[in-house]
């Protein structure tokens, strides 16, 4: 299923939309052209203007602020849906990012996030096999002999490996149940609706064996607490 179907199925009619690191607005424009109301926070001026670029040939209305995750410039309890996904692993404190996507979100409504999988088969920003199995002292050196070494740069938030956010699905449990939010993982979700009958032997693989070393990702889909 596209992202963008998927996330609709959570959003009124009508309702308001909040991209977090919006990048070059392919999200917000889609969203925008079913009619909700898109905005979007990116630190990258140049994605900025390349959103606005977008969104103003493809016909659509969007507002892109210039933010990090970590103060969302909007009142609380505002959004009926925010989406946050290859994200966390670049901002500087992820836990931040959680807690303000917490106080912008009403009660009740619903977030999609991805976190990075610290211990992923492949890593995909870097395209490589086992790099995380690593420690992640060796990684910097062995990036640099592959010709595969990235520089933080203004703008564009952590890149580095060393840098980055990683972590183990039992750490994000914590981070989002302390934040205020109930939350499932979508790939069980889909297994569930797609596989009913042999759900009862893939989910005790998916848990055990691909959630933890095969998907370089973990996928949630947040429900913020009514009170």
């Amino acid at each position: 299923m596209v992202h963008s179907d998927f996330c609709k199925q959570f959003i009124p009619e009508g309702g308001v939309v909040l991209d977090v690191g919006s990048g070059r607005g392919k999200f917000l424009c889609i969203m925008a052209s079913l009619g909700f109301k898109a905005y979007g926070v990116e630190i990258n001026s140049a994605y900025i203007a390349e959103s606005e670029n977008r969104a103003k040939s493809e016909g659509v209305s969007i507002k892109v602020v210039q933010s990090g995750g970590e103060e969302l410039p909007f009142p609380d309890n505002y959004f009926d849906f925010v989406n946050c996904t290859e994200v966390t692993e670049h901002v500087d404190d992820p836990m931040a990012v959680c807690r303000e996507i917490g106080r912008v979100l009403k009660p009740g409504s619903h977030a999609y996030i991805s976190f990075h999988n610290r211990f992923g088969i492949y890593d995909y920003h870097y395209h490589l096999w086992g790099i995380n199995w690593l420690p992640r002292a060796w990684t910097g050196p062995i990036l640099f002999f592959l010709g595969k070494a990235k520089e933080e740069g203004v703008g564009i938030g952590r890149q580095t490996l060393t840098s980055m956010h990683y972590f183990l699905y039992s750490q994000i449990k914590k981070i989002i149940t302390n934040n205020g939010f109930t939350f499932t993982d979508t790939r069980e979700e889909k297994i569930k609706k797609y596989f009913p009958v042999a759900a009862l032997f893939l989910l005790p693989f998916y848990r055990r064996l691909a959630r933890p070393i095969a998907f370089n990702s973990f996928h949630l889909l947040l429900t913020k607490h009514s009170s």
